[in-house]
């Protein structure tokens, strides 16, 4: 298992049916994807980089760890901020970080991250350099985001975003073909502690929810679909019935 991460040591139990096995050590916050023959695949940080562990057995035993994103030393992570990871029916890997590459900001307390994705086309053992998602520079600041990756190989990537004003709206790109969608903010104001979730359907439509930011005391969610592979999407949806009573 990956040093101090529960989560992570109890799935690879439930896998194997047998003790928990090393991915990497000196590693942190772990993000686990499954391909459709059963491989599996982690990304972490470790030593300040993304990076990628192939399990091809059932999770008995893991490849030697590849840098996905080399990120120069510099990653932190942080509660909900670290990398995610995703793979096709082709195992094609996708693997999205927050990440600062500017040597001056680094050099800050908190440095203003961007949102980056790396792809490998032969299973995880290569990554080609890292692309950023964010299309206003400086926008995805606070680092939180997720990743689903359909069958067919397309990555959907929803993230806080600020560039709209009044707070983080939720937003959405697609990596299709080896191009990045123009961003689409896809939600109003959201909560900004809280991480997006995503998931895809059989037909490869995403699936968005997403605690909003209210004024009323409650943060409520609310939940978006689209029917187009990502085209467009339907509006906001509540999901709950009940108000969280959770205020702002």
């Amino acid at each position: 298992m990956i040093a101090g991460m529960k989560t992570l040591s109890s799935f690879l139990l439930l896998a194997v049916a047998a003790a928990a096995e090393t991915v990497a050590s000196g590693a942190t916050q772990p993000q686990l994807a499954q391909d459709p023959e059963g491989a599996f695949y982690c990304t972490f940080i470790r030593s300040g980089n993304i990076e990628v562990s192939v399990s091809t057995d059932g999770g008995k035993t893991w490849s030697a760890p590849v840098v996905a994103i080399d990120a120069k030393g510099k990653a932190r992570g942080g509660m909900q901020r670290g990398p995610r990871i995703g793979v096709d029916g082709k195992k094609n890997v996708f693997v999205t970080a927050p990440l600062c590459f500017d040597p001056e900001k680094q050099k800050e307390k908190y440095p203003k991250n961007e949102l980056w994705l790396a792809s490998s086309k032969d299973g995880g053992k290569t990554f080609d350099p890292p692309v950023r998602v964010n299309d206003n520079e400086g926008s995805a600041a606070e680092s939180l985001h997720q990743l689903a990756v359909s069958v067919a190989g397309d990555a959907h990537i929803v993230w806080l975003d600020d560039r709209a004003g009044k707070g983080n709206s939720l937003w959405y790109a697609k990596a299709s073909g080896g191009k990045l969608s123009k961003n689409m903010k896809i939600s109003p104001p959201v909560c900004p502690c809280c991480a997006p979730g995503i998931a895809i359907d059989a037909k490869g439509n995403p699936f968005v929810a997403w605690r909003e930011m209210a004024d009323d005391g409650s943060r409520e969610i609310f939940l978006t679909i689209s029917r187009d592979a990502g085209k467009s999407f339907t509006p906001p949806a509540r999901v709950n019935k009940k108000d969280t009573k959770i205020p702002d």
